[in-house]
This record gives structure tokens, sequence and C-alpha cells, in this order.
């Protein structure tokens, strides 16, 4: 892998971690796209979209970890939810993790432009009122039945594209009716969960590029942070409208992709 590459990754995997830690998006919802489609605009080696599942993955979990750290010292975090939804999703992310190994490109890229629009349509439901907003994580009431379905369809999409953990935000608030940054911050966390299965799944059949990893890795954290520290300082209506922009962009791009194949 060239040097430029190299630097490209970080930088890339910074402004998904950026993202992760400001709106809880994962990362991957910016990450995949911008791993599939920045580096031969830049002159550089394309990366085949197993490939930035695979690393997809990686900064998902970092990201997560990061950013949902900083969510949990400042109250965002519910601890029932994070529970449920994180070892039910799990064991969807690594069947998904698995089954990814026979998934074609198409059919990789298709599923992605799919559940971003599935996000985009949840957001079409009301959100949570202003009281609900500032409720404490103690005083909210967890759906177990419903939040464990969600979180295992989920858990499988996340295993097989390394991105999918976007849904998780917009489901919460505009379903489950979970207060913006408790599903955020509470996201994070899951984040760490279930992409550490689809971590294992592409593991254990040869997926994970190492090198890459690292240069993912590294730019992600240092993002996640950034991206925490911004989140404090904006409302809650602000941070639903800019999770809504960034999958309304991505779907664009990505369903452009498929009909021009």
């Amino acid at each position: 892998m060239s040097a430029g590459l190299f630097t490209a990754l970080i930088s890339l995997a910074a402004i998904a971690g950026f993202g992760s830690g400001f709106i809880g998006l994962g990362g991957g919802l910016l990450l995949f796209p911008l791993l599939l489609y920045v580096p031969p605009h830049l002159g550089l080696d394309a990366i085949d979209p197993k490939t930035v599942a695979a690393l997809v993955v990686s900064q998902v979990f970092i990201g997560g970890l990061v950013g949902g750290i900083a969510h949990w010292r400042q109250g965002h975090v519910h601890q029932k939810l994070t529970l449920i939804a994180g070892v039910t999703s799990s064991a969807g992310a690594f069947l998904g993790g698995i089954v990814s190994k026979w998934a074609s490109d198409w059919l990789l890229i298709l599923l992605f432009g799919i559940v971003t629009l599935v996000a985009g349509a949840v957001m079409f439901l009301p959100a949570p009122s202003p009281e609900k907003e500032s409720a404490s994580p103690e005083s909210v009431a967890v759906p177990s039945a419903a939040l464990s379905l969600i979180a295992v369809a989920v858990g499988v999409v996340v295993g097989l594209l390394g991105a999918g953990n976007f849904l998780f935000v917009p489901l919460l608030i505009y379903v489950l009716k979970i207060p913006t940054r408790m599903s955020i911050g509470s996201s994070l966390l899951i984040f760490v969960v279930n992409s550490f299965s689809g971590f294992l799944g592409k593991l254990v059949t040869g997926q994970i590029p190492l090198v890459m990893s690292v240069a993912i890795v590294a730019g992600a954290s240092l993002g996640a942070l950034v991206g925490e520290r911004c989140h404090r300082h904006v409302s809650a209506e602000v941070l639903r409208y800019a999770y809504a922009g960034v999958i309304a962009v991505v779907a664009l791009r990505i369903w452009s992709t498929l009909f021009g194949s």
C-alpha cells in the first residue's frame, strides 16, 4: 500500500470518526462511501466493497468506543437499552459477517442503498416531545421486545456491510421515542458490541487487511473525540437535522451509482 493511500485512509477515517462522536453515525454511513469513491478521485488505488466493509467494521468499533465513553461521562447513555441492543445485535452481526464472504459486490452496494432509504423514511415519523428530550436515563422506559427485534435486524446488516449501525439512532428516536442525545450516546456503545462480533466474523474468514485497519483506527479515534466535543454545543433538533442531511446525501450518491451501473 502506498504512503498516499495510507494518509488518505487516516483522513477519511477522521471524518467518519467525527460523525460518530457528533451525531452517532457509527462512522459506517460516512466511511463506506468515502472509501469506495474518494481514493480513485485522488489518483489512488480503488478499494473493493468487501475490503471497504472490513475496514468500516474496524472504524466503527474504535470510533464507537472512544465516542461512547465520552458520551457516558456526559450522562447520555441508557444502560439497559445499551445492554439489550448490544447483545441481540451482536448475534446478528456475527452471522452477517460470515455470510458476507459469499455476497457479491453489487449486492452489498444495493443493501447499503436500501438501508439508507429505510433510515430516511423513519425520520418522517414524529420526534420525541421536548419534555421527553430532557428526561434522565433512569426515567426512560425501554420496550425490550421491540428493541430486540430491531437490534437483531440491524446487526445482520452490520455484519454484512460493516455499516448499518446508523439505523439505530433514527429507529431509537422516531420509533421507540428515546431522547435524541440518549439515542446517540447509547448507540455508540451498542456499535462497540456488535461491530466486534462483525469484525470477528470477518477476521475468521480472512477479510481484514491489517495495515489499512491501523490507518483507519488512528483517524477514527481522533475524529470521534473532536466530534463529541462539538456535540455538546448544539441542540437536539440541530443534531437530528444534521443526521437527516447526511443520510440524504449518502443515499443519493449510492442510488446514483446503482442506477448508473
